[in-house]
């Protein structure tokens, strides 16, 4: 028994970490893309398209987080996001200047689930769904723009790297259950 509390708290530690592994990458994954849009004074090679589907995601995460009274962690993870695409929005319209009014607008998009949560409130348990849709979906026009291109130039890989990392930590800590349900029973089995 005392075994089986030392496991359990050891794999409790391994999700935390985890946690904040995957908290930690997420929260600043942007920072080395933003660096380089700077330093280069452009975003020629990085989607717009891809940071305005985020940003939509993002906003209903953050906002439904919000009205619902989730905890902190989630309400700040949804308006880091927001905030983090807000700030590639003005990047695209202060460097892309034959087309730069066309990204503002999206600026003000957490409006819309705002009012969508207080009008509509019902309707959360389907726009709940918007961030993880979403977050796939803005892959997409990424990929397209670098085939189209056939290159990778302008994106920066420690933002992929990074988002990487924090994926898979993430998947881990959340599977954590089946994983330890996993490790007891075949410890049991060998005692």
């Amino acid at each position: 028994m005392k075994k089986d509390i030392e496991l359990s708290n050891e794999l409790e530690i391994i999700y935390y970490l985890l946690g904040i592994i995957s908290s930690g990458c997420f929260g600043v994954q942007y920072l080395p893309q933003m660096m380089l849009n700077y330093r280069r004074k452009s975003c020629q090679g990085f989607s717009s398209s891809g940071i305005i589907i985020k940003l939509i995601g993002a906003s209903f995460l953050f906002i439904n987080a919000w009205l619902t009274g989730e905890t902190l962690p989630i309400v700040f993870y949804g308006l880091i996001n927001v905030l983090q695409h807000t700030i590639f929005l003005f990047q695209f319209s202060i460097y892309d200047s034959l087309a730069s009014r066309k990204y503002l607008p999206w600026i003000g998009f957490p409006i819309i689930p705002f009012l969508i949560g207080i009008q509509f409130p019902y309707t959360m348990f389907i726009t709940n769904s918007f961030k993880p849709i979403t977050q796939v979906l803005s892959h997409l026009p990424q990929v397209a723009l670098c085939y189209q291109s056939k290159t990778t130039n302008g994106v920066s890989l420690p933002s992929q790297y990074l988002n990487f990392i924090g994926g898979i930590a993430g998947v881990i800590s959340k599977y954590y259950p089946i994983i330890y349900f996993f490790v007891i029973t075949n410890i049991l089995i060998f005692l």
